[in-house]
């Protein structure tokens, strides 16, 4: 992957970021096509919702309005929806993975769109054929541990 390739961020990591803004700050000021897809949006604001602790809902909210909000949030279309079923459905006949839908409308979305998937969990968005990367492989964009 070059820096100047288009990239689309899983949830994992707005995750990340969310965890470390210093490190997703940084980042993400390098990048100069910096994109999202709604399932991954969605698969990250269970965040609002699913903790117990108010401030840690309250920081999933401050992250998406602050950060998620200035990237672009490309859509779904129908054809995402059998797309997502039949590379899913290929990579686990393969055995190669097993990726959730949301993992599969994120790369029927990345593969129609021509973008890397960024995403902690390259193996199942790989087993689908995507171009992945995963920054805690890579030296240059780990965060700091």
């Amino acid at each position: 992957m070059k820096p100047a390739d288009p990239c689309l961020f899983d949830s994992s990591i707005w995750i990340l970021g969310q965890n470390d803004p210093l490190w997703f700050s940084t980042v993400v000021a390098d990048l100069p096509d910096v994109a999202t897809c709604l399932a991954a949006v969605g698969e990250y604001a269970v965040g609002l919702y699913a903790p117990r602790e108010k401030r840690t809902r309250e920081q999933v909210r401050e992250f998406m309005d602050d950060k998620m909000a200035v990237v672009a949030w490309h859509a779904h279309l129908p054809d995402d929806f059998a797309s997502a079923a039949r590379l899913i459905g290929d990579a686990i006949h393969r055995s190669a993975a097993k990726p959730s839908l949301p993992d599969g409308l994120i790369a029927a979305c990345a593969l129609r769109l021509g973008r890397v998937v960024w995403t902690k969990d390259d193996k199942d968005f790989a087993a689908m054929g995507c171009r992945v990367y995963n920054p805690l492989k890579d030296p240059d964009h780990r965060p700091p541990s």
